[in-house]
């Protein structure tokens, strides 16, 4: 898979940071009365706190709690208001290492949240791919992503795993546009488009950056100059239509790309790629 980052570290931190902000918590860590009846029937006040809070974790952000993670006093005392707990009852929680892991064993099990595995893995990537091909912000789809995870109640990997499935949904996305572009090119229009990368006319240039350049100051030369590179790019004989399927987001990438490199960093890429561009 590939290794790509596609978000700020000040992006990985608030993905899964625990709630802090009043609307976030009256929406995700609420307690219902079937839930207060599961956490009521913990023994002691300190895991009823600590189960609570778990289960409100795994609804949002999706994860689990750190070992030893120090829980942030807004949403810590936000949830013993409503279990009539001291915050401070925390602090004796899971000391005993089964009791945590049992309490995850009730969790998954009574609130039906799933492990992730390579199975759901595959579907999420198959999920988040259509999504890829309409945006390429890597903190949208990671978002997009999340979300899905946490409407499956799948229990969130690490954030991690969750910009790994984004970069490959990126580069996933990019390849199909390109495929999508260039499956229908003929040879001699896949012949010409590699031509611009060559030498224009004995020059010392590539026919690329030729038609590049400005044509000089207004007058019959630069008219003439105008039409000689509207010949060479209508020669290639493109369908127009080519880009009716492609979302515009992708479009509006790969011209910014297609504007920035060089043709030197043009021969560089994979002939598929190389061509869209």
């Amino acid at each position: 898979m590939p290794r790509r980052s596609v978000l700020t570290e000040a992006q990985r931190l608030a993905l899964l940071a625990l709630p802090e902000n009043e609307a976030d918590l009256v929406r995700y860590w609420t307690l219902t009365p079937d839930d207060l009846r599961v956490i009521v029937s913990r023994r002691r006040a300190h895991n009823r706190l600590g189960f609570a809070i778990q289960l409100c974790a795994l609804r949002h952000p999706g994860r689990l709690l750190r070992p030893g993670e120090l829980i942030p006093q807004i949403p810590l005392a936000f949830i013993g208001d409503q279990l009539g707990i001291e915050p401070d009852a925390l602090a004796d929680y899971a000391v005993r290492g089964p009791t945590r892991y049992e309490q995850l064993d009730t969790l998954r099990g009574t609130f039906g949240f799933q492990q992730f595995c390579r199975p759901l893995q595959i579907e999420l990537q198959a999920w988040l791919l259509p999504a890829a091909l309409t945006s390429s912000s890597g903190i949208v789809l990671a978002r997009m992503l999340l979300g899905e995870f946490r409407r499956r109640r799948i229990v969130v990997p690490g954030i991690t795993q969750i910009e790994r499935m984004v970069g490959k949904a990126l580069l996933d996305a990019e390849r199909y546009v390109c495929e999508l572009l260039t499956r229908h090119l003929t040879a001699s229009q896949r012949d010409r488009l590699d031509g611009l990368l060559q030498p224009h006319s004995g020059s010392h240039i590539s026919s690329l950056t030729w038609v590049r350049q400005p044509p000089g100051q207004p007058g019959r030369r630069a008219f003439a100059a105008i039409l000689d590179r509207l010949s060479l790019l209508r020669a290639i004989d493109l369908d127009s239509g080519l880009v009716d399927t492609i979302h515009p987001e992708r479009l509006r990438r790969l011209c910014q790309e297609g504007a920035r490199l060089t043709a030197q960093h043009l021969t560089s890429l994979n002939p598929a790629r190389r061509r869209a561009v």
